[in-house]
């Protein structure tokens, strides 16, 4: 049987390791798109208040076409992307603990099933041949 290799230290699949960093990577990654599009947001509206529009004119303008399609864009893109990876990881790690528990309980020496009653039938097989050759 071919055997996955597993981290020494915490006995999880090496891919759940990497698809659990590539998650929390793109998570950062997403958490900084936020700040940068917050931060953004602000200077824009400083930019126009020094221009001399109301700031509560600048505000009602620029947060349905500004703020909000930057704080749902990362949320979506790179936090979704991230949740999907964590779900990935945590499903091929329960899916590789059951396959090992699998393994474990099955005897060494006891065939699959499958094998036992493909040697089933070859035993009859045989038995129908030998009956047929005696009568």
């Amino acid at each position: 049987m071919k055997k996955t290799r597993k981290s020494k230290k915490t006995g999880l699949p090496v891919s759940s390791i990497i698809l659990y960093t590539v998650a929390g990577i793109i998570f950062l990654i997403g958490i900084a798109a936020l700040v940068n599009n917050i931060i953004l947001f602000k200077g824009n509206i400083e930019h126009y208040v020094t221009q001399g529009y109301a700031y509560a004119d600048v505000l009602k303008g620029l947060v349905p076409s500004q703020l909000l399609p930057g704080i749902f864009e990362p949320v979506a893109a790179y936090l979704g992307m991230a949740f999907v990876l964590f779900a990935a990881g945590l499903i091929n790690q329960k899916v590789s603990q059951l396959l090992k528990s699998e393994a474990e309980n099955q005897p060494e020496n006891e065939p699959e099933p499958a094998a036992a009653e493909t040697v089933e039938e070859k035993e009859a097989e045989g038995e129908n041949a030998v009956n047929e050759e005696v009568q």
